[in-house]
């Protein structure tokens, strides 16, 4: 028997940090699976907490029954996005100040089949967190200790490779796949052989050309590629002028279950197209050449069949639901309904049935799990569904069709008040409503009206295996990259180029079409860069070949609010009318340089808290740029998994004083002391100067305050030591920080000063 090897990490951190209702949330402990790590035997977590001491339901003292403060644990990708839903670890004893240890120990093989089920979909790269939550606005969480400790099993040398499906063997040392026809548009389907539920699977490959088939040639398959290490074998035959050869192909349990459930017990064979299967995935410039006819693979299939698993019998309960709603609705009934109508038609649960009075829409959302499949958030999906003539879901023997999904969607979404216990992906990522919901508006498909840089940003929420695909796949709704034949070169989808030239050449292809850098201002919405940090450290955390003014992969859209340069109706003209150098980006020879012609306004001097509970006078523009980026009083839940966000701009004049007021209290020995909010980060900068500003949490003192060319806001710059003789580029280098606001430069001074013989000068960003 082989052996098998296990290691334990592990990672503590002894902090102490008050955290309320009102708070942004904040990942207290992260701590990374090793890449190395085949599978995860057991995860302890341990806690030292207490909650606020005391409440007004004595009853209950010294018990955890009705405490609102608690810690849940997530699973993050290698991508940014949450792989499992977010599971509760334990709550405070209530209203007891003494600081209490919690140890809790999860187990692949645990008797819970829920924690052995969660523990087990942990993979090799992911990150486990803890996260500190409360409820309502008097009660805290004090937390002071927490420590995350993994034991994982390392790969034996025979396990399955963590990549596409494998050829494991053939009978006759023919090649499974022979080369696409790009001129005809040429590729490749299988015929799903008929056979009995649990006989083994087989198939064969067929080759058509998309210019040449008829509309009823294939159905395509829309699924999750699924966990690499659970693999199945299928048979799979070509036929060519040699004659017939068989192979073995390893395929992810995920593919096979949907093969299985899709296979014809008798009758013809089911032509399909899988994009796994019918894709040579070890083919580099076969895979480039395929991405760029997604689009017309989905359009001309038959119809698309997606496939959500075999799901749970929560999922089946709310797909009886749905089944229910859309028996209501009339064939040609459209989505913009008042909301009394959306809530008659969406909700048979508040009806009367059998005399029983059911318990209504809210406790149905805290059930609805469907939007928790993986599917929801996989990047290529929304492409694959958007050019669906016909879309039709499976969850195990259930059918929906999309019109329902996106119709509970907008259902869930116009609810107010939803509890905090209501799970954060009740919803669809936003990217659905806002492209899916335009395309039956209008009925156009081919039409896109929003910029690429836009999709980009709503594509944050989604996850994809090759970080590349988060912009090759959102290509076809930006409306200056719809037409793949009109792509310019730096954009055309090529698996040769590294992540890195991706993205970047992407951001300096956007700055020169649109002679502008507010796609500098987008890196607030990733993760690491964003105006408040989501982890309780304030150093971001770059990827080792990530430039730091490039555009990427992993972030949230919702952190995109407040943004201070991103509108395109941007209000703020830091730069006057000027424009980018277009020739300084286009004739740089390093792809991960970026530079940029601007003026030199001023360095950081000090940096304090922003003090919002007593703001400084005369400063109300800077004022609410502030509530406009923290949201201090959690009003559109931004930094948190809130469902029902209310409007930005109902508080930004009014402020509301019941939640100052709490807030206030809930750090109460630090919001003495700075008038400030405790868990928004120090952004409160003045210069040498005298100019005071607002700054993201990773400025430090002595960073550089700059205009550029075709910014509409000032920028935060750090040199950087040199210096650099090894190239062309001047030597100075500098890191892009960020974006920020500068007190009376916001509206073209920095020009005027310039015009008054202030130098131009050259930054190189890297």
């Amino acid at each position: 028997m082989q052996s098998t090897f296990r290691k334990v990490v592990r990672e503590r951190r002894n902090k102490l940090v008050e955290v309320s209702t009102l708070c942004a949330e904040k990942v207290y402990l992260e701590l990374r699976v090793p890449k190395e790590a085949y599978s995860i035997h057991e995860v302890v977590f341990r806690t030292l907490s207490h909650d606020q001491g005391y409440s007004g339901e004595p009853q209950y003292y010294g018990t955890y029954k009705n405490s609102f403060t608690w810690f849940v644990a997530s699973v993050a990708t290698p991508g940014g996005q949450e792989r499992l839903p977010r599971k509760v670890l334990h709550h405070n004893v209530h209203a007891d100040a003494t600081f209490r240890s919690h140890e809790l120990c999860w187990r692949a093989d645990d008797q819970d089949q829920v924690i052995a089920e969660w523990i087990n979909a942990i993979q090799g790269g992911d990150a486990i967190q803890i996260i500190p939550v409360a409820q309502y606005p008097a009660w805290i969480n004090f937390v002071q200790e927490a420590e995350i400790e993994i034991h994982y099993i390392l790969a034996p040398q025979n396990a399955s490779t963590f990549g596409p499906p494998a050829v494991v063997s053939d009978a006759t040392g023919h090649q499974l796949y022979r080369s696409l026809d790009t001129e005809i548009d040429e590729v490749r389907l299988i015929r799903l052989n008929p056979g009995p539920f649990e006989d083994p699977i087989s198939c064969s490959i067929t080759y058509t050309s998309l210019k040449r088939c008829t509309d009823s040639a294939y159905e395509a398959l829309s699924y999750c590629w699924g966990d690499h290490r659970q693999r199945k074998d299928i048979k799979v035959t070509v036929t060519d002028l040699k004659g017939h050869s068989e192979f073995i192909m390893s395929i992810t349990l995920s593919l096979y279950s949907a093969l299985q459930k899709l296979r014809p017990q008798n009758g013809v064979a089911r032509v399909l197209w899988a994009d796994s299967i019918c894709i040579n995935q070890n083919d580099l410039d076969e895979r480039s050449s395929q991405v760029s006819l997604m689009c017309d693979v989905y359009r001309k299939a038959q119809g698309v069949v997606v496939w959500l698993g075999q799901g749970t019998e929560l999922m089946h309960k709310s797909i009886m639901t749905l089944t229910t709603i859309k028996n209501r609705y009339k064939p040609d009934e459209s989505m913009d309904l008042p909301a009394t109508q959306l809530s008659r038609l969406h909700d048979p649960l508040m009806e009367t049935v059998n005399g029983e009075k059911h318990p209504g829409m809210y406790d149905f959302v805290d059930d609805w799990t469907l939007f928790e499949s993986p599917w929801f958030s996989r990047t290529w999906v929304v492409q694959e569904a958007f050019n669906a003539r016909e879309t039709t879901f499976y969850c195990g023997d259930n059918t929906l069709n999309l019109a329902t999904m996106l119709r509970v969607n907008k259902c869930i979404s116009s609810l107010k008040g939803l509890k905090v216990n209501s799970s954060h992906k009740a919803m669809m990522p936003p990217i659905y409503d806002d492209l899916f919901h335009a395309k039956f508006a209008t009925g156009n498909s081919q039409s896109m009206q929003n910029g690429i840089l836009e999709v980009l940003i709503k594509g944050l929420d989604l996850d994809a295996t090759d970080p590349r695909d988060k912009i090759f796949a959102m290509l076809q709704f930006g409306k200056e990259t719809q037409n793949p034949e009109l792509l310019p070169l730096e954009l055309v989808p090529d698996y040769r180029r590294s992540v890195s030239e991706v993205f970047s050449s992407f951001t300096k292809w956007w700055i020169v079409k649109h002679e502008s850098l507010r796609i500098l201002s987008a890196i607030h919405a990733l993760d690491g860069r964003a105006w408040q940090a989501n982890k309780w450290e304030t150093t971001p955390k770059y990827d080792a070949d990530q430039p730091t003014w490039s555009w990427w992969f992993r972030g949230r859209s919702n952190w995109t609010i407040g943004i201070l340069g991103l509108k395109t109706d941007n209000s703020y003209r830091a730069s006057a009318d000027t424009k980018p150098n277009i020739s300084l980006i286009s004739e740089g020879e390093q792809m991960s340089i970026l530079a940029l012609a601007g003026i030199k306004i001023d360095f950081i001097e000090s940096l304090i808290p922003y003090p919002y509970f007593s703001p400084p006078q005369n400063l109300e523009s800077l004022h609410r740029a502030y509530v406009g980026i923290f949201d201090p009083l959690n009003l559109t839940g931004k930094w948190q998994h809130q469902l029902a966000p209310e409007n930005m701009d109902a508080y930004v004049f009014l402020d509301d004083t019941a939640k100052m007021r709490a807030h206030y209290a809930a750090h109460q020995d630090f919001s003495i002391k700075t008038n400030a909010v405790e868990c928004n980060d120090s952004s409160f900068f003045s210069t040498r100067g005298g100019l005071v500003g607002l700054c993201p949490p990773s400025a430090r003192v002595g960073d550089i305050l700059v205009v550029l060319y075709g910014g509409p806001v000032p920028y935060v710059l750090r040199e950087l030591p040199g210096p650099h003789r090894a190239t062309h580029q001047p030597a100075k280098r500098y890191e892009f920080i960020g974006e920020c606001y500068l007190e009376s430069y916001m509206d073209g001074r920095g020009i005027k000063d310039n015009e008054r013989g202030v130098e131009t000068e050259i930054f190189s960003l890297i």
